[in-house]
């Protein structure tokens, strides 16, 4: 009712003054009064019921873009470090092999005491690798006594690793 004396009900000019003065005091007028507030209070509560709805869908939007990112960085890490993997132990294969078989071959025990500490670190390296692959979450350290760098903290892994070993195979890599 509100809105319908507010409209004209016949076709005005913009500048009849009258005519929309007597449509203002028809529609603030005491008759009017109670309709006028419940118009008031229902755009009110409307507006602040879409208001919420508009703000809350925002948050959706913006909450699931954040999500496609974060989804999209972890899969180029994954592709990431399973190019990395393959590649590296490739080499470590060469050199873990060609410890191994110059170990067999090689009676100087200065040159066998440094075979075993290369073919030693080839067995860390894999198990670096292994562990990498096998991430499920992500702890970090402090890179050195660097501030701003930090890396993986693949510590603990390890050493659950290394325990795991048989004890022999642990003592000769």
């Amino acid at each position: 009712m509100v809105a319908y004396l507010l409209s004209p009900q016949h076709p005005t000019g913009p500048m009849e003054l009258s005519f929309w003065g007597r449509q203002i005091q028809l529609t603030f007028s005491p008759d009017m009064l109670v309709m006028s507030l419940a118009f008031i209070f229902m755009g009110g509560v409307s507006g602040f019921c879409l208001g919420g709805w508009y703000l809350h869908r925002a948050k959706l939007a913006k909450a699931n873009l954040e999500s496609q990112r974060r989804l999209a960085a972890l899969e180029t890490l994954k592709a990431l470090t399973v190019t990395l993997a393959h590649y590296i132990r490739n080499a470590n294969v060469v050199i873990g092999g060609f410890s191994s078989h110059l170990q067999k071959h090689i009676v100087d025990p200065e040159f066998v005491r440094q075979l075993r500490l290369i073919h030693r670190a080839s067995h860390d390296i894999n198990m670096v690798i292994n562990s990498l692959e096998s991430l499920t979450q992500l702890d970090h350290t402090r890179y050195i006594d660097s501030w701003e760098t930090e890396m993986i903290d693949l510590k603990q892994e390890l050493e659950a690793r290394l325990q795991a070993l048989p004890k022999e195979e642990a003592h000769e890599s």
